[in-house]
């Protein structure tokens, strides 16, 4: 198949997904994720000048799903638009809020509520490891159900979403994972959050680099249950670099311990030029080869 076949499948696969604008009202015969509520907030996203042109769907999961869209000035967006009514996403997702700090206090009346709390809970979370340096999805803004992010495409490629990594595993696979832990630490350490739902499932692979998604489970360093997520994170990355690429990875719990001791350290954190923390002069890489040596 020739360069111009591809463009032409692509300039086709974009066509199919367009909605147009003065059609917005009738997106709810278009697809379910669209009912009048949703169709209000993006509404409002659009006076708002935050979305110009919406698109079909790019991924879809239990709780949510992410429209391919587009901004005023032509870039690329992903709306994460959540489910208002789901029974399973109601259950499994206090323990994440309550325990909280930022959440302190909050008053959930009803379904549409703790979707709310739980789309601005995404958007802080996401705002939190990206500031940390973190690879995410750039966060933009949110509106009742609807995030609203960065669009990470597969080869720079419009409207075509990158894959998760168990699909198209990194060509590199001991380079990758130094860089998951690399982002797990700059998370904890700078950005004091902990993804909490860590695995292959939400890392996806751009060709060019890896970008953590999903940040919705996320908590804050000072959760109850922080230290319990930090190593199922830390485990779960394991379980996959090596059982599935092979890779010689690090002991858990001596990783596990490695991050706490740095988090602790009370004094300067800077980086060196490959986006590694140094902390008393030493990578995290460094300090659990010692501690387990």
């Amino acid at each position: 198949m020739g360069s111009h076949d591809i463009d032409r499948i692509i300039r086709e696969r974009v066509e199919s997904r367009r909605f147009r604008i003065k059609d917005i009202d009738q997106l709810k015969t278009v697809d379910d994720v669209f009912n009048q509520y949703t169709i209000n907030a993006l509404r409002e996203l659009m006076n708002r000048h935050v979305v110009e042109e919406v698109y079909g769907p790019v991924a879809q999961g239990k709780e949510a799903k992410v429209i391919w869209a587009k901004a005023p000035d032509g870039t690329d967006i992903a709306l994460k638009i959540f489910y208002t009514s789901t029974a399973q996403f109601i259950r499994g997702r206090y323990k994440y809020l309550l325990g909280d700090p930022r959440f302190t206090g909050a008053k959930i009346t009803n379904t549409r509520k703790l979707i709310e709390y739980w789309c601005r809970k995404e958007f802080s979370n996401l705002s939190d490891a990206y500031n940390a340096g973190v690879r995410v999805p750039k966060p933009i803004t949110f509106n009742r159900n609807i995030l609203v992010m960065e669009f990470i495409s597969y080869g720079g490629l419009s409207g075509v979403p990158a894959p998760l990594i168990k699909d198209a595993p990194p060509e590199d696979p001991e380079s990758a994972y130094l860089t998951v832990i690399k982002y797990v630490e700059r998370a904890f350490i700078l950005g004091r959050i902990i993804h909490a739902d860590l695995s292959e499932f939400n890392i996806v692979n751009t060709g060019n680099e890896l970008v953590i998604i999903d940040w919705g489970s996320a908590v804050k360093a000072n959760h109850p249950n922080a230290v319990e997520f930090l190593l199922r994170d830390i485990e779960n990355v394991n379980r996959y670099f090596s059982k599935e690429l092979h890779v010689e990875v690090f002991n858990g719990k001596a990783l596990l311990n490695a991050l706490l001791r740095r988090f602790e350290y009370g004094g300067d954190v800077t980086s060196d030029e490959d986006g590694w923390l140094l902390i008393n002069g030493k990578r995290i890489i460094d300090d659990v080869v010692n501690g387990q040596s």
